[in-house]
């Protein structure tokens, strides 16, 4: 009797899943832009901590705290998690045996016209209750490929969770950041505001005085009228931006304020790394590889429809008309014996849901490489940006200190009464605009930052 039971181990140790080969796709050995690099350490499976910390921000740190905790999107992904989870549960719990207990108490009867009926027009009164053992053979690795498939979905939707994290905390810094920006461009036209206006009360003493025309007084009046209202203008963007963290902090814009806030001096230099790294951090990228394993095991799942499907089953208890009778020895019922399905005309149905799920599988392994190579450029563009803004900021800090000696020299020569106001006038705007072109580099820079962070899959 041994032969038996050896052949079918054999036959259940079966498995007509291809062989998954995790991929290994074809990355530059470093990216444009100059290093220096790292050596690369997987850490997907790892907790990234809070890379936010790095720009030393406790208002910000916060905010990602509020958002964790509050923000319905990632909740629902959340709650996507905790189903792939229990669906898994529920694939792998096929792999074991099932015992039901059946009870019923029915009273039916049947027709007295059918010939050769027994007990024909008799009502008859059938109260049962049997244990019934079930237990599918994995001949051909069908429920192992369904338990792998799920589990490695589940992995697939964990994955994006945590891209939804990235994501949520990406976009928190990135409205943060630009907030601080626009609060310091607001800053510096209220700075210009003051100084216009000591211009209109200086142009104005001096034309009392008998100094100056009076279109000296029209043109500082203009001045100042213009960076005014250039001034409440901004105030629009920022609202707009002050909305988007509440909705991001899952609360309404008029359950949340956030005061007037300054940039630092610079943001934080982010260690640069390997592109292998990508393989390792980045949560879309490890959604993308586990979805190809779980199609891969589907495969599996539609190949072993093609061959046999045997259930053994087993099942005892007690049957009769009479509840006194069921602990009667004559009321035992008892069955066991094999379930063999086998397919033999399905019109090419199980062949195409074969092919079907191959290209399922091939359109995986099509979108993890698109996900690899959007995660490549994303960083390019990231440290190309960095650097080009370094060396713009350099430049840029340059013109300021210019535009700032022109309107002192313009101002001496005014007052010496050399030249008209409106080359003080002129002299002031250039300096305005090649501040606030600063501050806006300050700002880009702040924000490419934390967009290479979200690309290197947040943290280094």
């Amino acid at each position: 009797m041994r032969v038996p039971f050896v052949f079918l181990f054999l036959l259940t140790a079966c498995n007509v899943a291809p062989k998954y080969l995790a991929p290994s796709p074809k990355l530059p050995a470093s990216f444009k832009t100059s290093g220096p690099w790292r050596t690369a350490k997987p850490s997907d499976h790892e907790h990234r901590g809070a890379w936010w910390s790095a720009f030393s921000d406790s208002r910000l740190s916060e905010l990602m705290k509020q958002a964790e905790a509050a923000n319905p999107t990632l909740e629902a992904a959340l709650h996507r998690v905790e189903e792939a989870k229990a669906t898994a549960r529920a694939d792998s719990a096929e792999l074991f045996p099932f015992l039901t207990l059946n009870s019923s108490d029915k009273r039916n009867r049947s027709s007295g016209t059918i010939s050769s009926s027994f007990a024909g027009g008799r009502a008859v009164t059938r109260l049962r209750t049997t244990l019934d053992l079930s237990y599918e053979l994995d001949l051909w690795g069908k429920l192992r490929n369904t338990s792998r498939a799920a589990q490695t979905n589940a992995e697939a939707v964990e994955a994006d969770y945590r891209s939804a994290l990235l994501s949520l905390q990406g976009e928190i810094a990135l409205n943060y950041f630009a907030l601080q920006a626009q609060d310091e461009a607001i800053a510096l036209l209220k700075r210009t505001i003051a100084l216009r206006q000591k211009a209109v009360d200086l142009a104005q003493t001096r034309f009392k005085q008998g100094d100056v025309a009076q279109l000296d007084v029209a043109q500082a009046d203009t001045e100042l009228a213009a960076t005014q209202s250039e001034a409440i203008g901004l105030e629009k963007k920022r609202h707009e931006l002050e909305h988007a963290l509440a909705l991001l902090l899952g609360r309404t814009p008029s359950e949340f304020d956030l005061p007037s806030m300054s940039l630092s001096n610079k943001p934080p230099s982010v260690p640069r790394s390997l592109p292998s790294d990508l393989l390792e951090r980045r949560p879309d990228i490890a959604a993308a590889e586990r979805t190809m394993a779980s199609l891969n095991a589907e495969i599996g799942v539609a190949k072993a429809a093609m061959f046999p499907s045997i259930k053994l089953g087993v099942l005892g208890g007690t049957e009769s008309s009479l509840v006194k009778k069921l602990a009667s020895s004559a009321s035992r019922v008892w069955g066991i014996g094999p379930d063999i399905q086998l397919p033999v005309l399905d019109a090419g149905k199980n062949q195409a849901k074969i092919e079907a799920a191959r290209a399922r599988y091939d359109e995986s392994a099509a979108t993890y490489r698109a996900t690899v190579l959007k995660a490549v450029n994303e960083v390019e563009d990231a440290l190309s940006s960095i650097d080009v803004l370094q060396r713009q900021r350099a430049v840029q800090q340059q013109t300021v200190e210019s535009a700032q000696r022109t309107v002192e020299l313009a101002q001496k020569r005014y007052d010496a009464g050399l030249v008209a106001f409106f080359e003080v006038l002129d002299a002031q705007r250039t300096l305005l605009r090649a501040e606030q072109e600063a501050t806006v580099i300050d700002g880009d820079l702040f924000l490419n930052t934390v967009l290479l962070i979200k690309a290197l899959g947040g943290g280094w």
